[in-house]
C-alpha cells in the first residue's frame, strides 16, 4: 500500500465540526471485464457535517481552474461520470449518473453485511482490520481502521467500526486504496457539483433503466433533445470537444453505442443493464 498522509490526521484528532475531512482514494478498475486493461483514477471522499460526497478529482481540478481563470484540461471526466452523496450515518444515497449534458438522480438504500474477521495488519501508522461481504453482485474483501473514526469508504461502501482503507473484489475488477487525506479548514462549494446535482432528473429504478436503454438506443438524438437542438441540422457539443451535425451524426451514434456496450461493467455488478446488439 502506497505512504498515507495521515499524520495530521492522528495527531490533530476529528474535533472541528465545521470542517470537511478528505479522503483520497487510488481506483484502480477494469472498464471492461473482458479485457485485462485497468483504468486508473483518484476519487475524493468528502465527509462534511451534513453531508458526505464521492466523486472523481476532475471534479476538484476543474473548478480550481476556473476558479483561477486557467483552462480546463483535456480528457477531463467530470461530464461522463457519477457523484454519490448521502448523510453521514444514514444508508440513503443519491446516484447522480452524469450522461454528457443529463444527469440522472437514482435514490436508493444501500448498506451491507459485513463479516469481521480476527486477521490483522499494520500499515505505517494504521492498525487495520478485515471484513468481507457479498453486495451488488460481488464478492468484497475490505481492511478499515479504528484508528479514524468514519464509518465511511468509497462510493456506496460504509459501515464499518471505522474507514475503509483497502476494498476490492474477487474478480479483480475493482481495486480502491486510500493514498491521501485533507483536513479542508475552509469548505467552499464545487462549481460542478453543484451543477450537476441541481440540474439532475430524479427517476425511480424503471425509469433510470428506461433512460439508459433509451440513450443507448440513439446517443445522439438524446443529447439532441436534452439540449433543446432537435432539428438534425443543429450543432452541438460532447464532452470531448466533438462537434455534432449532420455529417457526422451517424458515425458518432454508433461510436457512442459501442463504448456503451463495451464499457459496461459497473460497480454494483447486479444491476448492469444489458443492451442489445
Amino acid at each position: 500500500m502506497k505512504n498515507i498522509l495521515l499524520s495530521t490526521f492522528l495527531i490533530a484528532g476529528f474535533v472541528a465540526k465545521s470542517q470537511t475531512q478528505r479522503f483520497i482514494y487510488d481506483v484502480e478498475y477494469k472498464k471492461d471485464s473482458t479485457q485485462n486493461i485497468t483504468t486508473k483514477e483518484n476519487y475524493h471522499l468528502d465527509i462534511e457535517p451534513k453531508l458526505v460526497k464521492y466523486y472523481p478529482r476532475d471534479f476538484y481540478i476543474g473548478d480550481s481552474l476556473v476558479t483561477n481563470n486557467l483552462p480546463v484540461t483535456d480528457g477531463s471526466k467530470f461530464n461522463t461520470s457519477h457523484i454519490v452523496t448521502h448523510k453521514p450515518g444514514s444508508a440513503d444515497y443519491d446516484y447522480y449518473d452524469v450522461l454528457e449534458n443529463v444527469v440522472l438522480k437514482l435514490s436508493s438504500k444501500d448498506s451491507q453485511n459485513w463479516k469481521l474477521t480476527n486477521e490483522k495488519r499494520k500499515v505505517k501508522d494504521l492498525n487495520l482490520q478485515k471484513a468481507t461481504t457479498n453486495w451488488g453482485g460481488r464478492k468484497w474483501t475490505a481492511w478499515f481502521t479504528t484508528d479514524i473514526p468514519f464509518q465511511e469508504g468509497p462510493y456506496k461502501f460504509h459501515g464499518l467500526p471505522g474507514l475503509i482503507v483497502e476494498l476490492s473484489d474477487d474478480k479483480k475488477d475493482y481495486k480502491f486504496e486510500l493514498v491521501k487525506s485533507q483536513k479542508i479548514e475552509k469548505p467552499k462549494n464545487n462549481m460542478y457539483i453543484d451543477y450537476m446535482v441541481e440540474n439532475s432528473v430524479s427517476v425511480d429504478n424503471k425509469k433510470y433503466r428506461d433512460s439508459k436503454l433509451k440513450y443507448y438506443d440513439s446517443p445522439v438524438g438524446y443529447l439532441r433533445n436534452a439540449t433543446q437542438q432537435t432539428r438534425s441540422s443543429d450543432e452541438f457539443y460532447l464532452n470531448d470537444g466533438t462537434k455534432v451535425g449532420q455529417n457526422n451524426s451517424r458515425e458518432v451514434n454508433e461510436r457512442l453505442k459501442e463504448n456503451i456496450r463495451k464499457y459496461n461493467n459497473p460497480i454494483e455488478l447486479d444491476k448492469a443493464i444489458k443492451y442489445p446488439l
